[in-house]
């Protein structure tokens, strides 16, 4: 482009007289101020002819720069603003991770054993109803077999106290009151052992334990008595029969066992002194501290029921249950509690 200037009126003429005589023009001198403002001036059209020299031509396609890094591989980092929750990724501690690897643990346990998983909640259920049905049935077989024991010994109950009425019909003189007792309770030992026996104005109570009760308790280990009450009237006829279930009542009615068994047997020895009573305590169970006391003697003792089951059941771990035997300088009153 060429360059344009602007020259005075008094320039231009002395230009021309200048050429006219034929003489040379003299050059015109620039500024310091107009040289840099021409240097600016070429700078930036030098600036506008590059621009223009690099703008694409018609019909050229447009190279996305994030094209040629997918080229090579596909890499896309993690952005939050995304909004994808699902594949966001969780934070795990100490304790999740240990929960997690119980979880795998108890579900190869499980695959191993041949056992059911866990996770299936409709197995667990389907299994946990069917063993409540089971139990159930157990329950309800165990009740209807008690029942037709209790049935058979009511009926022996009867026919004995029957016996015992046509005893006292047939005897020769009239009975007392002790001496009627002592051959009830005699009659009553073909059916199980009597073990307390309670009159009243219109009849007689008596709590009784059956033999086969006896027997299928020490088979079980059982330590509880299977205790039956009798209500029978003034007419010797059996009004009642059945089985007590009153906690307080099944371990007086235990007490009452340990003594009477402990009182047979020392009647029953040579001598009334301590060591004849301690060698009756011995019979019933293993004597674990003898002391003397104020007017008397008090004995601890573990019965060899409650020790077998401890043994045997427990592998000798406590509690150990064991009964505190009194009685007094005389051994006339002698009693039992349980500690």
């Amino acid at each position: 482009m060429e360059d344009k200037r602007t020259i005075s009126v008094c320039k231009l003429a002395a230009l021309e007289r200048a050429k006219a005589l034929g003489l040379q023009p003299k050059s015109m001198e620039m500024s310091s101020f107009e040289r840099k403002a021409r240097e600016w001036k070429q700078r930036e059209q030098e600036e506008r002819s590059e621009l223009s020299s690099e703008k694409p031509e018609a019909g050229t396609k447009i190279q996305d720069p994030a094209s040629s890094i997918k080229q090579g591989f596909d890499w896309q980092p993690y952005r939050a603003e995304q909004g994808d929750a699902e594949n966001k990724p969780k934070d795990l501690n100490a304790a999740s991770i240990a929960l997690t690897a119980r979880q795998i643990m108890a579900r190869e346990w499980a695959m191993a054993l041949g056992g059911r998983s866990s996770g299936n909640e409709e197995a667990n259920i389907e299994r946990k109803a069917e063993e409540y049905r089971e139990k159930k049935a157990a329950e309800k077989e165990r009740k209807k077999i008690e029942q037709q024991r209790a049935h058979k010994q009511r009926a022996a109950l009867e026919e004995t106290l029957r016996v015992f009425g046509r005893n006292l019909l047939k005897a020769p003189k009239s009975v007392s009151p002790e001496a009627a007792e002592a051959l009830l309770e005699e009659a009553l030992s073909e059916v199980g052992d009597t073990i307390r026996m309670t009159w009243q104005p219109d009849g007689c109570h008596i709590l009784i334990e059956p033999w086969e009760e006896r027997r299928l308790r020490r088979k079980t280990g059982e330590t509880a008595p299977a205790v039956f009450q009798a209500t029978i009237d003034d007419n010797l006829m059996l009004s009642s029969f059945q089985r007590v279930e009153d906690p307080q009542v099944l371990q007086q009615t235990r007490n009452d066992i340990i003594l009477k068994d402990i009182l047979l047997s020392f009647r029953n020895s040579a001598g009334e002194d301590l060591r004849a009573f301690e060698d009756a305590i011995a019979e019933e169970g293993r004597i674990i501290q003898s002391m003397k006391m104020d007017g008397g003697w008090g004995l601890e003792l573990e019965p060899w029921e409650e020790m077998r089951r401890r043994n045997v059941e427990r592998k000798g771990q406590p509690p150990i249950v064991t009964y505190v035997i009194n009685a007094d300088k005389d051994f006339n009153h002698i009693s039992c509690e349980r500690v």
